[in-house]
């Protein structure tokens, strides 16, 4: 034979006294229910496809960085070539003429 818990039997019935159950007719909870279920998956798929949205900009935004700061790091590397080249040119080229030791012009040139 079965034999119930008190505990069981106590709980059962404080359950029944506490919770009183809905009023409305299970028809209008359905569609409640029902319609908060549409509102919260609506709120929550809007909510993933902001997320998806920000991600998609997240990652274009991070290339595009990338890229400039590659872009950046090529031209400092020809800056510095090209400063290399024109210290190796000065170096190697005679100096030039100084202005004071020509004569400067008084009449105007026509």
């Amino acid at each position: 034979m079965f034999r119930m818990e008190p505990y069981a039997m106590a709980r059962s019935d404080k359950d029944d006294q506490e919770a009183p159950g809905y009023r409305s007719p299970w028809r209008v909870l359905a569609r409640f229910f029902e319609k908060s279920r549409d509102l919260w998956k609506a709120k929550y798929q809007a909510l993933q496809e902001r997320i998806k949205e920000f991600r998609t900009e997240v990652r274009d935004l991070r290339r595009s960085r990338d890229r400039w700061r590659a872009k950046a790091e090529a031209l400092q590397e020809q800056v510095g070539k090209l400063r290399a080249q024109m210290r190796q040119h000065v170096e190697q080229s005679p100096p030039a003429p100084s202005r004071l030791s020509q004569p400067v012009p008084t009449q105007p040139l026509s």
